[in-house]
């Protein structure tokens, strides 16, 4: 039998496939290939065979292998982008048809009074209603009528349905008709993907719990026959160790556990990246840092505080609520392959359409016309690394195609490679400028980690734009999303609705021992399900937190309880005083000696998936892709003759001047004129203001006011 001693990570993204590989040495190989849009598992075993052949082991040797297989993907988020989900119908409480449809009764562009809510992933002759009701305090004032149900499930058998969800009034407080519902329509109904608000979204807010069942409904059979075809492929070439799907959140669960909760997945590939980031933090003391993810159709940006990114319980995917746990990341359609376009006044716009992994950019010679940013900064000359799978990218490609759109906007080729360059840098500016403004941050006190294959190349001149003195690009940069989901922690979060309102900030309507009692059987419900097929419930670890606002208010603040605190009153001070401290960051204000409410308790519940340590530098990152020589770049209005090294070649903490191109696995950082740059010995790249010492930025950002030395 084969000793397992091999770990991966296959991240599925729009363009590319990114893999990386930790061995028993603690060394670290990483791989990029193309996507497979069509059939994303033909993708992640070209990538696996890739991976075997640097790893010099057959395909089916290291799968033998290898124990755990960590995989995110970006399956559930094209469904919903792209209206290809399942056939979806609900079942609600009679009288309340209407919820999804309704929405809120807000646009999400309030100051557009043209914008319109995306269509519902139910249409409104798919849902079907039943006769039951429990009141707000969790009684049952009218039974469930179950034949109703059956009645509901012979007009979903014939439209056809493939997913069915099943939301009701107040079912957060009892749960009982939802239960019942869901068992008659798994028998009248067999094989139809069931999605329980009480089980996806057990909390307050009957749309947004609705949205969320209904969009777990939607992308559901899709990830689960995506995840079952994966499965069988990896069995068939020798792998017999697990499976493990990467949920928004950042943690990882099963297989079984990820098809019934896709809604957990909508951010599986870009959630791996903070993990990532978070040791890279930890090295040089940064106490904030926002990460930007550039890759080929999407540009991700998240922020992380003193290692750890944020967590959000509202996000609005493609305008659809939900309310799961999901890292605080924002997306906007910036990538490499964003397609560059005019609008009918003859204006140059870029994105959020993307050249995608087929064709790709023109420049990858696959049968790709249209212009992209990846044209465009292959003709201004800033790419110099490799691009992963082979690819040799022509300029001659990339010139007719940028040529095209300067003929339609007047301009010659390389002024219009100037300005999709521009136009995309703008776009991704006013993007980071959202979030710096919504945490209330200080972008003088940040550094700017650069990740992807295009994030390094576009890093600096965003830093320059938003006044950031530091960029950071970790080793392996291109692939560093499957770099964390080496690291990712099993998690799973439980939640219990505690409305309460008093006169006592403190208590807040909700005594010590109700807070306590609720967390005791969120924890028992975690270490249920863990002895179930999980880790042993020993290794758990448990953060708890509640979701607080002013009596009053509409939306709520989650914050941890302090650390070293459990039960009683003192734990409820101090998430007082936590809660007062983030509403004050956030919104300019706090409120003391008001009134505040409990909403929400929310329990984290992670434990540690074994892995080999990591000596932390990817092979591939120190692969010399070509010898050092000159390259002329665009900076500054005009071309120069600009030095172009590989990362290998960089002295260690030496710092260099720019302009440069510094030549890695799967990107390129451009360092502009004005900047410097030092590589560190783990395979880091710094680059902050010429004028300046590394030291000298690193302390300003930890807030030392002494001289440095």
């Amino acid at each position: 039998m084969a000793v397992v001693t091999y770990r991966i990570a296959v991240d599925v993204g729009g363009t590319f496939t990114d893999l990386a590989l930790l061995g028993p040495d603690g060394v670290e190989l990483d791989h990029k290939t193309g996507s497979t849009p069509d059939e994303p598992a033909d993708g992640v075993v070209a990538g696996l065979e890739g991976l075997a052949e640097k790893a010099e082991l057959p395909l089916a040797g290291l799968l033998a292998r290898t124990g755990v297989i960590v995989h995110g993907t970006t399956i559930t988020t094209n469904a919903l982008v792209t209206g290809t989900g399942a056939r979806t119908g609900l079942l609600a409480t009679e009288g309340l048809r209407d919820v999804l449809l309704a929405r809120q009764g807000a646009r999400a562009e309030q100051f557009d009074s043209r914008s319109a809510p995306p269509a519902p992933l139910v249409p409104r002759h798919l849902i079907e209603t039943v006769r039951e009701r429990v009141d707000r305090t969790g009684e049952v004032t009218v039974p469930l009528d179950e034949e109703g149900v059956r009645r509901a499930a012979r007009r979903f058998r014939e439209a056809g349905v493939e997913a069915v969800a099943v939301a009701f009034a107040f079912s957060y407080l009892n749960d009982a008709h939802e239960r019942r519902a869901a068992g008659i329509l798994a028998a009248e109904l067999p094989g139809t993907f069931l999605s329980v608000s009480s089980r996806v979204a057990p909390e307050v807010r009957l749309y947004e719990r609705t949205s969320t069942a209904v969009l777990n409904a939607y992308v559901g059979p899709v990830l689960r026959d995506h995840l079952d075809r994966l499965a069988r492929r990896l069995a068939d070439l020798g792998h017999t160790g697990r499976v493990l799907i990467v949920q928004s959140n950042g943690g990882v669960v099963d297989l079984d556990r990820a098809a019934e909760r896709a809604v957990d997945t909508l951010l599986s590939g870009p959630a791996g990246a903070p993990a990532a980031v978070a040791r890279v933090v930890a090295e040089f003391g940064v106490p904030e840092a926002l990460t930007i993810d550039m890759g080929g159709t999407s540009f991700e940006v998240s922020l992380s505080s003193d290692g750890a990114t944020g967590i959000t319980t509202r996000a609005e995917p493609a305008g659809h609520p939900v309310s799961v746990p999901m890292l605080d990341i924002a997306t906007i359609g910036a990538g490499g392959g964003s397609v560059g376009w005019t609008t009918p006044g003859g204006l140059l716009r870029v994105g959020p359409a993307s050249a995608g992994a087929d064709p790709g950019p023109a420049c990858y010679g696959r049968g790709g016309r249209d212009a992209t940013v990846t044209d465009a900064d292959l003709l201004l000359g800033h790419l110099a690394g490799g691009f992963g799978d082979g690819l040799e990218p022509s300029a001659d490609l990339a010139r007719r195609a940028i040529g095209d759109l300067g003929r339609r906007l007047g301009l010659g080729t390389v002024e219009t490679a100037a300005g999709v360059r521009r136009a995309v840098d703008a776009e991704m500016a006013d993007g980071l400028r959202l979030v710096i403004a919504r945490h209330g941050l200080d972008p003088r006190r940040l550094a700017l980690v650069a990740a992807g294959g295009a994030g390094p190349v576009h890093a600096v001149q965003l830093a320059r734009d938003l006044g950031i003195p530091l960029v950071v690009v970790p080793a392996g940069a291109s692939v560093l999303c499957a770099r964390g989901m080496l690291r990712a922690d099993l998690v799973r979060y439980y939640v219990h609705t505690l409305l309460g309102r008093g006169r006592d900030p403190r208590a807040t309507g909700a005594g010590p021992d109700e807070v306590a009692a609720a967390f005791a059987g969120l924890e028992d419900r975690a270490k249920a399900d863990s002895a179930a097929g999980g880790p042993a419930p020993a290794d758990l670890r448990f953060t708890r937190l509640a979701d607080v606002r002013y009596v009053g208010q509409v939306h709520e603040v989650t914050v941890a309880f302090p650390p070293g605190t459990r039960d009683g009153a003192a734990a409820l001070d101090g998430l007082m005083a936590a809660f007062h401290e983030s509403h004050e960051r956030l919104y300019g204000f706090a409120q003391p000696e008001a009134p505040a409410e409990l909403v929400n308790l929310r329990l984290e519940a992670r434990a540690p998936t074994p892995s080999p340590p990591s000596t932390g530098v990817p092979v591939a990152a120190r692969a010399r892709p070509g010898g050092d020589g000159t390259q002329r770049a665009w900076f500054d209005g005009a071309f120069q003759e600009v030095p172009v090294r590989s990362l290998e070649a960089v002295p260690v903490d030496e710092r260099q001047d720019g302009p440069a191109l510094l030549a890695g696995s799967g990107t390129t950082i451009v360092v502009p004129p004005g900047f410097a740059y030092e590589v560190t010995a783990g395979g880091t790249t710094l680059m902050f203001a010429a004028g300046r010492e590394r030291a000298e930025v690193l302390a300003a950002l930890r807030g030392v006011k002494e001289a440095v030395r």
